[in-house]
């Protein structure tokens, strides 16, 4: 069986006192939490030369209202460059209903995600080249992309 574990450390001196938070998740199963996720879409990557929107991870590629983990990453230096990330819709900056938010250069995410929308990203820019990371932990996959 395979485990998967994420790990997330953030130490700041943003107070008057330091602050350390360390949290790991180990990946399960929705209808079988003592199972660990066994798939995945793999690691990809994605180059952006404008700002078209573009859908990185498909509802019909997964098993729909499961326990998936969605892991993107700008691999971008660019700090002033980013991603919109949204579901289901264009991910334009004045889609804020759908809109999860900005990835800038450097930046991750990992969240949860049913696999009932897509997943859909757009960059900020249309004058420089932007290289998009993602993975989706899959409790389902029905098709393979590519």
């Amino acid at each position: 069986m395979a485990t998967i574990n994420a790990t997330a450390t953030i130490s700041s001196d943003i107070a008057s006192y330091p602050i350390t938070i360390s949290s790991t998740m180990t990946m399960t199963k929705s209808a079988n939490p003592s199972v660990g996720l066994e798939e995945t879409t793999g690691l990809r990557t994605k180059k952006f030369t404008d700002s078209t929107a573009a859908v990185i991870v498909e509802a019909d590629e997964l098993t729909a209202d499961q326990a998936h983990k969605v892991y993107i990453r700008n691999s971008s230096t660019n700090r002033s460059n980013f991603f919109y990330v949204a579901f289901n819709a264009s991910a334009a900056a004045a889609d804020t209903i759908e809109t999860i938010g900005k990835l800038y250069g450097g930046d991750w995410m990992l969240f949860p995600y049913n696999g009932s929308t897509n997943i859909t990203v757009a960059s900020s820019t249309t004058t420089e080249t932007q290289v998009l990371e993602y993975m989706v932990f899959a409790d389902g996959i029905v098709a393979a992309k590519g």
